[in-house]
This record gives C-alpha cells, sequence and structure tokens, in this order.
C-alpha cells in the first residue's frame, strides 16, 4: 500500500490524480491508524484504492508528476490533533507542496519536510503515526503544547531525524522498552515538562551521537543508569526534578564533551564521585536538592572554566577548602543549606569573575572575610544564618555589592555606614544579629536602597530623618529594637514605600499625615 511514485517526465498531466490520491490514501490510512476496519461503508473505497494503485503502473509509463508522504503525513498528523486557534488552517489536503504551510520547511533542493516546529501552537491529542511518514524530517518540536498520551516507541527510528523536543506538554507512561536503543543520529532530546515516570532504560547508551538530553521536570524514578557514562559526545545533561534515588554511578570521567550537568531535585543520596572534576570542560554543575554528602572531591579544583557551581540543600560538610580559588572561572558559587564549618579561605580573592556568592544556612564561623573585597564582579552576597562574629567592615558599603544578606548571625556592634556617595546596595538585611547602638543617620548615603531590614537588633534613639531621603526605598523594616521618639514627618518622602514595620519598639506620639503622600503603602 505504500509504493505510489510515478514518474515525473511525462507530458501527461496528473496533479488532480495526485490530490485524489493522497485523499484517498490519506482516509485509507486514518482508518488503519484509529484502528478501523472496512465495514460495508468502507467498501467502496477499499476498492478504489485498489482500482488506483492498479493504474499506477499505466501512469508511471506515461509520466505522472512525482508525489512524496509528506503531505499525506502532515493531514494524518492533523487529523489527530484538537487546534483550538486553527494555527494549521494553512494545512490544506489540496495542496500538493506543504513547504509554506505554518511550521513546516522544506530542503531547497529536494523540497522534502525537514522541520515540523509546531511549539506554543496550543495543539492537543496524540501524537499520531502521521509523523512517521516524514523520513526526510530533521527537526520535530512540539513544545508548549497539550500532547497527551505516550511516547511512541517508534519516533526516534526516523533516520534524518537530529532534534526531538517534546517539552511542556502533558505526556505520560514510562520510556518505551528500545525507545533509546533506535537512536540513528538524533543529537538532541528534550521530553522536559512532562508527566513521564518509571526508570530511565539502560538502552539511553546506545545513543552515541546525542548532545544534549533533558528530561528535567517528569515523574522519573529508580537509580541514575551507568550507561549513560557511555554517551562521550554528550554536552548537556539535566536530569533535575525527578525523583531519581541512589548514587551517582561511577564513570564521569569519560565525559570530556560535558559543558552541563544538573541532578538539582531529586533523592541521590552519597557522594560526589571522586572523578568529577575531570569532566574539565564543564561549564555548568548543579546538584541542589539532594540529599548527598561527604567533603568535595580534591578533582574539583581542575574545574578552572567552571562558571556555575550549585551544591544547594544536601549535607556536604568539611571546610570550605582553599582549592576553591583555583576555580576561578566561577560566576555564581552556591553552596547554602549545608553543614560547611570553619572559616573561609584567603583564596577566595582569586575569584575575580564571581558575581553570586550563597553561602547561608551552614555554619561557617569567624568574621566577615576580607578576601570578598578583592572580588571586584561580586554583585550578591549571602551569608545568612550562620555563625559569623565580629564588626560589620565598612568595606561592605563600598565593594559595589547590589545585595548583602547577613541575617542570623552573630555581628555585634554599631552599624557605621561610610560617607559614600556611589553606593549600589539595593537590598540590604542584617536582621536578628546582636547589633547595638543608633539606628545609622547615614542611611541616606545607600541613595539606591530598595529594601532594608534592621529588625532584631538592640538598635535605640530614633529613626533618623534622613530615611526620607531614600527615595528607592520599598521596604523598611525596624521592628524588634529599642527605638524611641516619634516617627519622622519625613518619612512621607520616602514615596516608593510598599511596607513599613516599625512594631516591637518604644515609638511614641502620632502617625504623621505625611505618610499619606506613599501612595504605595501597604503595610504599616
Amino acid at each position: 500500500m505504500e509504493a505510489y511514485v510515478v514518474s515525473s517526465e511525462s507530458q501527461t498531466d496528473s496533479s488532480s490524480f495526485g490530490l485524489l490520491l493522497v485523499r484517498t490514501k490519506y482516509v485509507y490510512l486514518t482508518a488503519i491508524t484509529a484502528g478501523c476496519g472496512f465495514p460495508s461503508k468502507m467498501k467502496s473505497l477499499h476498492l478504489g484504492v485498489i482500482y488506483l494503485l492498479s493504474i499506477l503502473p499505466l501512469l508511471a509509463e506515461s509520466g505522472a508528476t512525482t508525489l512524496n508522504d509528506d503531505v499525506l503525513g502532515l493531514i494524518v498528523f492533523k487529523a489527530g490533533v484538537e487546534d483550538p486557534r486553527s494555527k494549521l488552517a494553512s494545512w490544506n489536503e489540496d495542496d500538493v507542496d506543504p513547504c509554506n504551510w505554518a511550521g513546516v520547511r522544506c530542503d531547497a533542493k529536494s523540497n522534502r519536510v525537514t522541520e515540523l516546529a509546531l511549539d506554543g501552537f496550543a495543539l492537543s491529542g496524540r501524537l499520531g503515526r502521521g509523523l512517521l511518514w516524514l523520513q526526510f524530517l530533521e527537526t520535530l518540536s512540539l513544545s508548549m503544547n497539550n500532547f497527551s498520551g505516550s511516547l511512541s516507541p517508534d519516533l526516534l527510528r526516523l533516520e534524518s531525524l537530529r532534534t526531538l523536543d517534546l517539552s511542556a506538554n502533558h505526556l505520560s507512561g514510562t520510556i518505551p522498552d528500545g525507545f533509546f536503543g533506535q537512536c540513528r543520529s538524533i543529537r538532541d532530546i528534550s521530553l522536559a515538562e512532562n508527566s513521564i515516570s518509571g526508570k530511565i532504560p539502560p538502552d539511553v547508551g546506545s545513543c552515541s551521537t546525542l548532545v544534549s538530553l533533558n528530561l528535567s521536570s517528569n515523574q522519573l524514578s529508580g537509580s541514575l543508569p551507568s550507561e549513560i557514562w557511555s554517551l562521550n559526545a554528550l554536552r548537556s545533561l539535566d536530569l533535575s526534578d525527578n525523583s531519581l534515588v541512589g548514587e551517582i554511578p561511577a564513570g564521569i570521567s569519560r565525559m570530556f564533551n560535558l559543558r552541563m550537568i544538573s541532578f538539582r531535585g531529586n533523592r541521590l543520596t552519597g557522594q560526589l564521585p571522586n572523578d568529577t572534576g575531570d569532566c574539565m570542560l564543564l561549564k555548568s554543575l548543579d546538584v541542589g536538592e539532594n540529599q548527598l554528602s561527604g567533603d568535595l572531591p580534591y578533582s574539583m579544583r581542575n574545574l578552572s572554566t567552571c562558571s556555575y557551581l550549585s551544591l544547594s540543600s544536601n549535607s556536604f560538610s568539611g571546610e570550605l577548602p582553599a582549592w576553591i580559588g583555583e576555580m576561578n572561572g566561577l560566576e555564581t558559587l552556591d553552596l547554602s543549606g549545608n553543614m560547611f564549618s570553619g572559616g573561609f579561605p584567603s583564596s577566595l580573592s582569586n575569584l575575580q569573575l564571581l558575581k553570586v556568592l550563597k553561602l547561608s544556612d551552614n555554619s561557617f564561623s569567624g568574621g566577615m572575610p576580607d578576601s570578598l573585597a578583592a572580588c571586584r564582579s561580586l554583585l550578591d552576597v549571602d551569608l545568612s544564618r550562620n555563625t559569623l562574629t565580629g564588626n560589620l567592615p565598612s568595606w561592605v558599603f563600598e565593594s559595589g555589592f547590589t545585595q548583602i544578606l547577613l541575617s542570623g548571625n552573630k555581628f555585634s556592634g554599631p552599624i557605621v555606614i561610610p560617607p559614600v556617595t556611589d553606593s549600589t546596595i539595593q537590598v540590604l538585611d542584617l536582621s536578628g544579629n546582636p547589633f547595638s547602638g543608633k539606628f545609622p543617620n547615614e542611611v541616606s548615603n545607600l541613595r539606591s536602597l530598595e529594601f532594608l531590614n534592621l529588625s532584631f537588633h538592640s538598635l535605640s534613639g530614633p529613626i533618623p530623618a534622613s530615611v526620607g531621603e531614600l527615595k528607592s526605598l520599598q521596604v523598611l523594616d525596624v521592628s524588634g529594637n529599642r527605638l524611641s521618639g516619634s516617627i519622622p514627618l519625613e518619612v512621607g518622602l520616602a514615596a516608593s514605600l510598599r511596607e513599613m514595620r516599625l512594631e516591637r519598639n518604644s515609638l511614641t506620639g502620632d502617625i504623621p499625615i505625611q505618610i499619606g503622600s506613599c501612595s504605595s503603602l501597604a503595610y504599616l
């Protein structure tokens, strides 16, 4: 039933026959796809198909126009989906050339369909077998739709397919047996943001040409198959936000092309493999929100080109190693929510590209590390909820930071703000420390401030009138101190205020009517 190519050399115009054949074969195959037999109403159509196919040799001799399966496959696919926005309105079975249809691209020479990109078309239904007729398809991208049902076990049998993107749909069920075993020349697979369950099959290691594999945000379970480290062409591996368990298997050192790996949001246990640092081209490593433990492997010092490292929300322990300074390509370092202890190595000053440092919710001790003052690119510092002590150094306000989070430590003494004129600080949270002394009048030097939390200290004296000079301030929290006197009238000049918390102090007097100028104020 599939041989219907005829000669293109004839003088005979057979376009109408071609259209009829496509329509007839479309109905016939749609019936087969739907599981239909041939009841009495279909007998005449069945006989018609037999008749049409019986005269193909005659048409071949007379040179009818060459037909291909692309129109047929696309029309069968369309018949199986709901299209509420009429995105596929241009798909017309009367048109033997699909190359101008929405989402369709063809090869300029052969005129065969090579790309089907229907991302965000709001299509629903199941992925029908019509796609399997697109034998020259290189890119199949159906992301951000509402397709449901299970994966077709035959999708990867398309020999020309390079990219398969079915992300952000409602696909369910398990990955079919042999699915990955049918890889031909596939390079990129994304099944992210679906509801696919079960284990990652061991035959995933069969896709030797695979460069990117994204199975994130599904319901995958079981252990990580060691065969995944056979994909030595792989550059990007994202298995985040699943329910994978067990240890990370040995063998990651074979992944010499790997640039990005994310196991975030699983239930992995054990330690990071000792050879993790042998993936020397790694740019991003994210194993946050697992149950990993132990010390950081020494081999990680080799990751000098790694720009993103997140080990957050695990149970890693020990001191922050001095070799961390050798990872001088780091732009984001997130070790928050672990069991690290001790002080900070001076080698942090070598991280000249570092922009984001998150070390909150550990047991780090000692003073504010002076080595951070040398990190010229650093913008976001979060050392909250450790056991840091001592005074707050003035360089904190002079180093070009935009966010400083130091809440829940043991810093003490007065808050001294130097006479800076070009402060970039937008968020300053010093809450939950035993600071003492006055509410600093110099707070007005922090002109870019949007969020200021000085709650639960032992600050005394009045709220300075200079608060009114903070034109960008949206949140002011000085609750739980020993502040006294009245609320300054100048607060009304801080017109961007949305929230002001003054409770648990010893303030007196009336609330000034000038606060009415703060039109966005929702909490007082």
